[in-house]
């Protein structure tokens, strides 16, 4: 079932109210942006809190991610294109824009908002950023730095009186690091039974699920107040991290719990950790987004992201979000280590059975993108996530 919301100072409507806002979501064929669709298209919640939905999609080719929405309208970016930008973002009045997972995301963000800017009718205006980019040094964390500047130039229309109604209604989603990241480690959690990551014993962060911020960008895209979002989101920067704060080895006991078998943290230096991202476990994220992932394990190192912001969730969803133990959960088969056969097992014996996946709004949205296809051909945002032989893995372009 999906979370329940509470209204908190939202203007509410009746069971039968249609709504007129006309939404376009950019990078929608990335993990991020697909999730979001799905909730806005099938989901009982949003379906009825707008008029119109467009994807802006990165190639013909991603338009077919997004071939089982109907009411889906889809455009295709073309940066040679200004004009049909313009007129895109003309036909709407809610923009969330989704920074793509490759090392252009910065310009193409840059050429989105000026294309906003110029048509003068994106009132609302809520950009996906990441969460530590605030506490990123730009020579040391480029990647994650420059969603800071990506932050100054969606919060500038609001004080330009020349941009018309565009960003008069902003918001911010600073998303943590996706749990769903771990994902690119299932290799050694099926094969040795260990999670390497390069953030050493002690340090500390709160993963958040890709579900959940899915769910949290839905909900502030749809909701609604007396000049554009509701006033609960208006002008908010909104961090959002996982419930839990855990060191590596705690991580290990949670996925133990929850997979039913012994799981162990294995802390590895930052080279070990390029080879395996630089491996064909990483070939499918692009290479600013594997930049992006090892300068937010540095963080972590640093100890710059022992906190957690579940504030958000709570007030919107009445709950933290989804716990560690729910997320291995969710993904037990490719987390569960596997049992060698021996010699001596009967051919009933020794087989291991593939582990279902546990339903819940989060687990039930990134399956929803299991089955959507690649990522932006990655995509950050998001922050974007890719898929790989059946594997989900999250990056940060959402």
């Amino acid at each position: 079932m999906p979370p329940k919301r509470s209204n908190n100072g939202e203007a509410k409507s009746s069971g039968t109210h249609k709504s007129t806002r006309k939404i376009l979501i950019t990078a929608g064929e990335g993990q991020t942006g697909r999730l979001i669709i799905d909730l806005l298209a099938t989901d009982d919640d949003y379906v009825n809190k707008y008029e119109e939905l467009t994807a802006l999609v990165f190639s013909e080719q991603a338009k077919s991610v997004l071939q089982e929405y109907d009411t889906v309208k889809t455009v295709v970016y073309d940066p040679n294109d200004e004009e049909m930008l313009v007129k895109t973002m003309s036909m709407v009045d809610t923009c969330l824009l989704i920074p793509p997972a490759r090392k252009d995301k910065a310009k193409i963000t840059r050429s989105l908002l000026e294309a906003a800017k110029k048509a003068k009718t994106a009132q609302n205006l809520v950009l996906l950023s990441s969460a530590g980019a605030d506490y990123a040094e730009r020579d040391k964390q480029p990647r994650l730095r420059e969603f800071i500047d990506l932050e100054a130039l969606a919060m500038q229309p609001k004080g330009d009186p020349a941009t018309g109604d565009t960003g008069h209604s902003p918001c911010v989603i600073r998303a943590g690091f996706y749990a769903e990241n771990l994902l690119l480690y299932s290799k050694q959690a099926q094969g040795e039974g260990k999670l390497p990551l390069p953030i050493g014993e002690n340090h500390k962060f709160a993963p958040i699920a890709l579900g959940d911020v899915a769910q949290l960008a839905a909900y502030v895209i749809t909701s609604e107040g007396p000049h554009g979002l509701a006033d609960t989101v208006r002008s908010q920067v909104i961090i959002a991290t996982g419930p839990q704060l855990v060191a590596g080895p705690e991580l290990a006991v949670a996925a133990s719990q929850a997979l039913g078998a012994k799981m162990e943290f294995e802390s590895i230096d930052e080279a070990t950790a390029k080879k395996i991202l630089n491996s064909e476990q990483g070939e499918e994220v692009d290479e600013a987004e594997r930049e992006y992932l090892l300068e937010y394990y540095s963080l972590v190192r640093e100890g710059k992201t022992n906190y957690t912001a579940t504030t958000a969730m709570l007030a919107f969803f009445g709950h933290r979000g989804q716990e560690p133990t729910e997320f291995f959960q969710t993904y037990s088969a490719e987390f569960k280590p596997k049992k060698r056969r021996t010699t001596k097992a009967s051919s009933s014996e020794g087989t291991t059975q593939k582990a279902g996946t546990r339903s819940s709004t989060r687990g039930k949205a990134a399956a929803a993108a299991k089955s959507g296809g690649d990522d932006d051909v990655d995509m950050e945002g998001d922050e974007g996530a890719t898929v790989e032989k059946g594997r989900r893995t999250v990056t940060k372009g959402l």
